[in-house]
């Protein structure tokens, strides 16, 4: 009976404490969110009963630099969705995603802190695993790639400048998903790196000044798709981590600074793909949290960067 109780209370408090922390995925997205000063989560799927099955998500979780708080449940599951802020007006938007309806999405919303709006819906940009970000300079947001389908890759570059959708009619890079792609305040361009185009690993640097993309190197990090990366907006530099690679899963972190790569750490966090970052600006830290360790294997850690070193949050 004592045995009984103590793994009665043991699983109890695990259900407990998994409240307070957003479930094991990957295909998730954080962002900064300028309105509330905190890093926001949404959305990801993970695979179940090793693998024959998923459990998409529909939360959208806040994290202060101590712990994470559910700030909703939108009854709208979906994964690979992108997320960009506003920061002018202090805005959240995410665009596209794949649905627990097994279906890829085209929908742009914004975020009010309780629930998403739809703003337009553009079936031709239905996507996955897309660029999404937000141009300050131009005040506009600007999306490129991403997969409709394993067939399917995009290579269009779409501006939206807060009423509708412009399809640019200019050279993009090659088509892709699953890329590294910020914007980069400092110098005013749109950066691009990685990714994948059905199967093939890339590994070239683009950047785009609004009115074309630019190949800026060739050299730097192992091609590789699934990466986490953020911008760095005190020290100007796209920052990636981990990722996919020919040669298997990653636990590197490199650094653009506009001109060269740098290899930030060889260690820290576990291997993996998907472990997705954002910039904390209040707090001057990379936050990560989750990812694919390898299949079927999810993980819901969080770690931190300061610039300097790794370091767990528990």
């Amino acid at each position: 009976m004592k045995s009984f109780l103590l793994f009665f209370l043991l699983g109890f408090s695990m259900q407990i404490y998994s409240q307070d922390l957003p479930g094991k995925r990957a295909h998730h997205a954080l962002a900064y969110d300028e309105n509330i000063q905190k890093v926001i989560l949404t959305g990801g799927s993970s695979p179940l009963n090793g693998g024959s099955s998923f459990i998409f998500y529909d939360d959208v979780w806040s994290f202060d630099g101590k712990s994470w708080k559910k700030e909703a449940t939108t009854g709208d599951q979906r994964s690979g969705v992108s997320l960009a802020c506003d920061a002018k007006n202090k805005k959240l938007l995410s665009m596209g995603g794949f649905s627990n309806r097994n279906a890829t999405l085209g929908d742009l919303r914004e975020w009010d802190g309780n629930k998403w709006t739809t703003l337009k819906d553009v079936p031709e940009m239905a996507t996955t695993e897309g660029g999404f970000v937000f141009d300050t300079d131009r005040n506009k947001f600007i999306a490129f790639g991403g997969s409709q389908s394993r067939e399917v890759v995009h290579g269009i570059t779409w501006e939206w400048d807060g009423s509708a959708w412009r399809k640019l009619d200019i050279a993009s890079p090659e088509p892709r998903a699953a890329f590294a792609m910020v914007y980069d305040s400092k110098r005013k361009k749109t950066v691009l790196f990685g990714g994948s185009n059905k199967g093939a690993k890339l590994g070239e640097t683009w950047e785009f000044d609004g009115t074309s993309w630019t190949k800026v190197s060739d050299k730097g990090p192992e091609a590789r798709m699934a990466m986490g990366y953020t911008y760095d907006a005190k020290r100007g530099l796209l920052i990636i981590f981990g990722g996919a690679s020919a040669t298997g899963i990653l636990s590197d972190m490199w650094a653009w600074d506009g001109k060269e790569w740098k290899q930030l750490a060889a260690t820290g966090p576990a291997s993996r793909m998907m472990g997705y970052m954002a910039y904390d600006k209040k707090r001057d830290k990379v936050v990560l949290f989750g990812g694919r360790l390898g299949w079927p294997n999810d993980t819901n850690d969080t770690w931190e960067w300061d610039g300097t070193n790794w370091r767990e949050i528990k």
